[in-house]
């Protein structure tokens, strides 16, 4: 009898661990929402969508460039609102790859780009880094930094 008891008891802890891996490790249903907000980060990067920036970047959001640069939220809604200034003509992005961890999405891609920032033109390659945290049912961007390639 205790035999069977402690059977039934280890079966019982073994399915709660499972369900608890399944709820808050990133199932493939996070990641792919993940890739979809990492391609929608980009386009709104390149379309200058200041709206989407604000609804979707945490408040402490932070941009390395490859130019050796922060950029902080504020600055990139600025940025986004001045397309005189600040317009993408090129935005390729290629070989990404994708984490979910907990809550925590983490992509790498290259991103070939020609383009006006800040009233100077800049076109190179460059490889980036970017990181989300999930609240709820969405994705918050909490930073991005990119390097150039040689």
């Amino acid at each position: 009898m205790k035999k069977s008891l402690g059977i039934s008891f280890c079966a019982v802890c073994l399915s709660l661990a499972g369900f608890a891996v399944q709820t808050h490790g990133g199932g493939s249903d996070s990641k792919a929402s993940f890739q979809k907000w990492v391609e929608e980060a980009n386009k709104a990067q390149t379309d200058n969508d200041a709206k989407w920036m604000e609804a979707n970047l945490a408040g402490g959001y932070v941009e390395g460039t490859s130019f050796g640069t922060w950029i902080p939220k504020a600055q990139l809604i600025k940025d986004a609102n001045d397309p005189a200034n600040n317009k993408f003509t090129k935005s390729d992005i290629s070989e990404m790859h994708a984490e979910v961890v907990g809550n925590v999405g983490l992509a790498r891609f290259k991103e070939s780009y020609d383009a006006v920032i800040e009233g100077k033109h800049r076109a190179r390659t460059i490889i980036c880094s970017m990181t989300a945290v999930k609240e709820g049912s969405s994705w918050k961007g909490l930073s991005n930094h990119c390097s150039q390639v040689e």
